[in-house]
Parts: C-alpha cells; sequence; structure tokens
C-alpha cells in the first residue's frame, strides 16, 4: 500500500478533529477523500504529509513512517486556499519551488510543468495579476516539480471554470496512467466520482463510508427496460428467475431493482430468447452525491444515537 492508516487521530484542545481514521490506498490509484466543511479532510492531510504530528494512531506513506523526509522527496501537495506572493512571477514561483524540493534547476522541467498545467507563455507575468484560476495551476504546477509518486490535492478545482476542471481532470487521468498515485479532497462530487477509483467519507472526523466508487455505485441499481409489448408471463418469468423487483409502467417500461450488475446481459439474453424486441436497457446506479448525503445523514444519527446513551449512562437510566 502506498497510504496505510491505523488510528490515525488528531486533537487540538478539545477538538478531535480527526478521530481513528484507517485507510489503505493502493499505488496508482485514485483516491477521493469526502466530507463537509470542518470535518477534518485537510487536518488528515497535513498528516500524511508530515506537516501536522498525530495526537495518536500511526500510518506509513510510501513505505515511511509518517513526516520521513525520505518521502516527503517524492510527495507534490497543493494545499487548499494557499496564497503565493504578488510581486513574484510564475517562473519565481517556479523556481524558488525548485530550491524548495532541492532539485536542480532545470529549465526543462520548469517547460514541461507549466506546459502541463496550460501556462507556458504565462510565467514571466506576476502572480498579482494572475487570476483565481490561474493562480491554481501554478499552484499545481509547484506541485508536479519533482516528479511526485505522491500527489495530494486539496480542493483543486476550486477556482477553475468548467474547461479549467475538465484540464485538471485530464492532468489527473494522465498522472495515473503514468502510475502516479492521486490523493484528492474536493467538494465537487461529480469531478470526485469521474476520476476516482475509490473514496473515503469522513463525517465529524470519523469515517462513515469507504470502498471502491464502482461498488458502492452499483449497490443499488435499477435497471430501465422499454419493449415493444410487455406480457404479464414475461414480467412473472424474470421475477421467477431473477428474483427481483419489478415495477411495470404504462409506457411498456419495466423497472427491475438488481442485486449484481451481472445480472444485466442475463436479463437481456433472457428477454431475446423469449422473443422480446427490446428498445431500451438502461442501468441506473446511484450517484456519489446521494450516497454522500446518505453516509453523512447515517453518521450523524449514530452520533446523535451515541450521545443519547451516552447521556442516558450518566443519569443512571
Amino acid at each position: 500500500m502506498i497510504i496505510e492508516t491505523d488510528g490515525l487521530t488528531k486533537i487540538y484542545g478539545e477538538k478531535i478533529a480527526v478521530n481513528e481514521v484507517n485507510i489503505s490506498v493502493k499505488e496508482g490509484q485514485v483516491y477521493g477523500f469526502l466530507g463537509q466543511n470542518g470535518a477534518g479532510k485537510s487536518t488528515f492531510i497535513k498528516m500524511l504529509t508530515g506537516l501536522v504530528h498525530p495526537t495518536k494512531g500511526q500510518g506509513q506513506v510510501l513505505g515511511k513512517p509518517l513526516g520521513d523526509v525520505k518521502a516527503r522527496e517524492r510527495m507534490g501537495y497543493l494545499p487548499e486556499m494557499f496564497r503565493y506572493q504578488d510581486w513574484m512571477t510564475g517562473s519565481d514561483l517556479i523556481d524558488f519551488h525548485t530550491k524548495l524540493f532541492r532539485l536542480d534547476k532545470n529549465q526543462e522541467r520548469k517547460t514541461n510543468v507549466l506546459k502541463r498545467v496550460g501556462l507556458l507563455g504565462q510565467e514571466k507575468y506576476k502572480v498579482g495579476s494572475y487570476s483565481k484560476g490561474m493562480q491554481q495551476r501554478l499552484g499545481l504546477a509547484c506541485a508536479l516539480l519533482p516528479d511526485p509518486l505522491l500527489l495530494f490535492l486539496d480542493e483543486p478545482t476550486s477556482a477553475l471554470d468548467p474547461l479549467g476542471r475538465k484540464d485538471v481532470r485530464d492532468i489527473i487521468f494522465s498522472l495515473k496512467k503514468e502510475g502516479t498515485t492521486v490523493f484528492l479532497n474536493s467538494h465537487l462530487l461529480s469531478e470526485v466520482e469521474t476520476v476516482s477509483d475509490s473514496i473515503t467519507i469522513i463525517n465529524k472526523g470519523r469515517v462513515v463510508k469507504s470502498g471502491s466508487v464502482s461498488e458502492l455505485l452499483m449497490e443499488k441499481v435499477t435497471l430501465t427496460i422499454s419493449l415493444d409489448e410487455i406480457k404479464e408471463s414475461i414480467v412473472n418469468k424474470l421475477k421467477e428467475n431473477f428474483d427481483r423487483r419489478i415495477v411495470v409502467n404504462p409506457d411498456n417500461k419495466l423497472f427491475v431493482t438488481l442485486k449484481d450488475k451481472d445480472d444485466i446481459p442475463k436479463i437481456a439474453n433472457f428477454l431475446v430468447n423469449e422473443g422480446a424486441k427490446i428498445y431500451e436497457l438502461t442501468p441506473n446506479h446511484e450517484t456519489l452525491e446521494s450516497l454522500f448525503l446518505k453516509a453523512i445523514e447515517e453518521g450523524n444519527n449514530a452520533l446523535e444515537k451515541g450521545n443519547n446513551n451516552a447521556t442516558e449512562k450518566g443519569n443512571g437510566l
């Protein structure tokens, strides 16, 4: 595993920012880390990058303990809400971060990262004259300087327009193809759903849902089937052969709730063998947004229940 944590916790005074978080991230994955504002996402990333020391728990990144200098040399990090010196040019900033990474000054490397983020030709202008989107791209260029094995992106598309978000998506896909692991924190759930292999959702510092995106979103799938004619015999055989909940629509449509996406080709073959003419066969799975909202609600309910139980015990009930 390129990232692995065991009970990682951070407490500030009486506030528990991150509460016993366990995750495992495979090499080459795009890993989405999600939660509401104040859920502990940025604090967790700072522990992984060695910027914040955990209160308790442990972890490894790139096979080294948290905070290991050798591991940090192969990381890139784009923090949320960063600010750069307005009086510097883009080129100056790239050179400055090159020194921070203790890299040799290399014009080819600078050209490559600027080209990758779409800023080649803009590097001679002062950062203060850059738009928010251009500054976001510049931050990403700095994060890519060490050719990282592991890239942390904390809200990388927050200041970008739709075209800029697509550019970042394309960069993430290309990095994944090159074997780079990307740890992504974003509020734009549609973006996370598009690029991520696995996700973890946290609520008030605790993990409430974790797993591969495909498995989590395919837990509940409704198959929309449009036929030339819906025969009662076909509906009955579908129920008999596949043991599924079926809703019949007056417009010659069937809505079949699936337990396994592998049933889709089986149902298609069944309908063809029954002589039905299929005009539509569309699987509709849960969106990441709906999954996220449900996970947060369930997490809040569990916390409330736990607090009520603690109150009852304290009252001797």
